[in-house]
């Protein structure tokens, strides 16, 4: 009884069922109040609308409603000819900004092929006949030609080589206003405007072509005018996605593109090309110097002239193998470069018809300025009344050796006879240059009373401003050893330059033995002067088709004025039938610097090999200067192998003006014995470099005396 009184009563199901969804409501309100309102996938991408004028029939109105903007936009029917499509042939349409492309595809059964293009056969010879009929010949040549493609694709076709499909391409392309878009279309439409193709405005029916073209969408274009018959050929050269290459314009053969297993060739005398100048970029063990030994070795059997300043003095070996000179810079050695040194330049001039004709002459001038910033290297800075009187002694000098801007100046007026060719010829010989001496003596006469010009002494100065100038300068003589490389006639063991850079086609300026001197920036920068008048700017040498190597050029951040000078160079080259080659380990010198910026922004060739890791702010500023992809990026930036077996080495991105292609370079075994530095290597082929036999310490055997008389007597000891 009692257990009874105290029992529940039981509900009805209905009212369970009202109480459980009152409980599970409460759950799901506390658990949203919880939670974090989240987009999915299709909202974030999701379009904000668009809106199509009723009083413009040729675009619409695309809406941005968080950026507040509403951006217009045309879509377009892209009619492909009858003729065939070609790989590459809509680079331009692809490549055009902010578009959406959809190409609606359907194969036909072989019956709707062949019936397909029986017609086509039939309407293309109609279309000949007519035309010929008509007088057209030009129409009736290309409905010929037209006709004979119909008829070979109707026998693939037949023979089961080949498949048909109806195609529909659909092209909606997007602008900041009314007149870029406008720009933009008739661009495109005069670039895929041959071989019958045409980008036609779908007018009315935008509404349809912007749906048409959303990815993932359906066809909304089903008129049978709308669509094209494709062959398997055609749909592989409309696709975007195929490898990238350098088009061929000879050059040298790189090597192997990673991509399709073909040679690529670097030309940097492509004629598409704005300058001839290049860049070598790559970390200490990426093939950097390995490749550029390749490349300068392969121009030369081009019939290319290149000077090269070679800091780590690694292409001697392969230099000489060509038929070239290797020159050695040192303090005492035999070796002299005459920043005084003037030669001719040519220019051109106008005429007053108006005719551009070229006139040779003496830059004097630029020459001058030349000096005074290589007093001011010397100096590390002048000041403005000792540039003054540098300045005045030079034009002193200049002056009193009568040299003008006539070529004819800097000859003597006599004919010597000449041996050339085995023949006797008579030329006038150049008359000795001026040295750092001439200018110091002229300094002596300008600035001091009591001079000695042989002792090069004096009493007294009577302008003070020359007296740092007379202090530092006398340790530039040729007395003195730094003075034996700049004091002097410019000259490489007893030959003068201009036989050297007549007759030989490769000079490289070896200047390892001055590393860590303090006159090292100095030679590098009057070799790099020395490049571009004497070589570059050389009148002789114009038919030739030139290269001035910079090789480690990032050490050029050391040297005031240089990134400047070399900006110069690559903008200026070109016009001399030249290029310069920037070959370095480290681009941050020269993004760091605005005119290094502009230096490797001119090279319009470039092989990027693996510059080793970087940050998000390095990786991104590198992308921006060389409109590199993310994959360029990450094949560039990839961290060295772990791995004993990797291959990467001498992978990298070779660029030739607006192409890129995945290369590796390879050479034959033969050729790499003399371009590889790698010890390893060259250990296991028995290539290192060995002591010469006159350098070899000999072993002497010390004997006494008593042992030398009793073998003198003939008695063995």
């Amino acid at each position: 009884m009692l257990f009874s009184k105290f029992k529940k009563r039981k509900k009805s199901n209905e009212a369970q069922d009202m109480e459980l969804n009152d409980v599970k409501q409460n759950a799901n309100k506390s658990s949203k109040m919880d939670e974090v309102k989240r987009e999915t996938y299709m909202e974030k991408i999701a379009l904000e609308g668009f809106t199509i004028p009723v009083d413009i029939r040729d675009r619409g109105y695309q809406i941005e409603q968080r950026a507040g903007k509403e951006y217009p936009f045309r879509s377009y029917l892209m009619h492909l000819g009858n003729t065939s499509l070609s790989t590459g042939e809509l680079d331009t349409l692809y490549r055009a900004g902010a578009l959406n492309i959809n190409f609606h595809l359907s194969k036909l059964t072989k019956s709707q092929a062949v019936s397909k293009y029986k017609r086509a056969v039939t309407d293309e010879g109609a279309r000949a006949l007519q035309a010929e009929k008509a007088g057209n010949d030009l129409e009736a040549t290309e409905a010929y030609k037209a006709r004979a493609k119909a008829d070979q694709l109707l026998q693939e076709i037949s023979d089961g080589y080949n498949d048909g499909f109806l195609g529909t391409m659909v092209v909606t392309l997007f602008g900041e206003n009314d007149k870029t878009l406008d720009n933009m279309g008739m661009l495109i439409q005069d670039s895929v405007l041959h071989n019958e193709h045409n980008l036609r405005p779908l007018y009315d029916r935008q509404r349809s072509g912007w749906l048409s073209s959303l990815p993932l969408s359906p066809n909304r274009l089903q008129s049978t005018v709308d669509k094209r018959f494709l062959d398997r050929t055609a749909i592989v050269a409309a696709s975007p996605f195929y490898s990238s290459k350098i088009p061929f314009s000879g050059g040298v053969p790189l090597g192997e593109n990673l991509h399709n297993r073909n040679m690529e060739f670097l030309n940097v005398f492509a004629p598409y090309l704005e300058n001839y100048s290049s860049i070598i970029a790559g970390a200490s063990g990426s093939g950097k110097s390995f490749s550029n030994k390749y490349i300068s070795s392969s121009q030369v059997l081009l019939g290319y002239r290149i000077f090269s300043i070679d800091p780590d003095g690694e292409n001697g070996p392969i230099c000489v193998l060509m038929g070239g000179k290797e020159v050695e810079v040192r303090e005492g050695g035999d070796n002299t470069i005459n920043p005084c040194a003037l030669t001719e330049e040519e220019i051109e001039t106008t005429l007053p018809n108006g005719k551009r004709v070229s006139k040779v002459i003496v830059p004097i001038g630029s020459k001058i300025g030349r000096l005074v910033s290589f007093y001011n290297k010397l100096l590390q800075g002048m000041n403005t009344q000792e540039k003054e009187e540098i300045k005045k002694a030079i034009m002193d000098v200049i002056t009193e050796w009568g040299i003008t801007d006539d070529p004819e100046s800097l000859y003597e007026k006599e004919k010597r006879p000449v041996r050339v060719n085995g023949q006797i010829v008579y030329k006038k010989q150049r008359k000795p240059e001026f040295t750092l001496s001439d200018i110091y003596k002229q300094l002596l006469k300008n600035t001091t009373k009591g001079y000695d010009l042989e002792k090069l002494s004096y009493e007294e100065i009577i302008e003070p401003d020359a007296a740092r100038l007379l202090k530092v300068l006398r340790g530039y003589l040729r007395d003195r050893p730094d003075g034996v490389i700049f004091d002097g006639q410019t000259q490489f063991g007893g030959e003068k330059i201009d036989n050297l850079l007549d007759d030989i086609p490769w000079v490289n300026f070896n200047i390892k033995a001055i590393e860590g001197s303090d006159i090292y920036d100095t030679v590098f920068y009057v070799l790099t002067v020395l490049g571009w008048e004497y070589f570059i700017k050389r009148p002789s040498l114009r038919k030739y088709r030139k290269r001035l190597k910079i090789e480690e050029a990032w050490k050029m951040k050391h040297i005031v004025g240089a990134m400047l000078f070399v900006e110069e160079l690559a903008r200026r080259s070109r016009k001399y039938n030249a290029g310069v080659d920037i070959i370095t380990q480290d681009l941050k010198p020269f993004l760091d610097d605005p005119n290094g910026q502009a230096v490797v922004k001119q090279a319009t060739s470039a092989l990027f090999l693996r510059i080793g890791a970087m940050n998000a702010q390095e990786k991104l500023e590198l992308q921006s200067i060389f409109n590199l992809s993310e994959g360029e990026l990450e094949i560039i930036c990839r961290k060295p192998s772990e791995s004993e077996n990797d291959q990467t080495k001498g992978e990298g991105i070779v660029r030739v003006g607006g192409s890129s292609a995945y290369i590796k370079v390879n050479v034959s075994d033969e050729m790499r014995g003399f371009i590889d530095t790698d010890p390893e290597y060259l250990m296991q082929n028995g290539l290192m470099p060995t002591l010469e036999e006159n350098e070899v310490p000999m072993e002497i055997e010390i004997i006494d005396e008593e042992e030398e008389v009793t073998e003198q007597e003939g008695v063995s000891v």
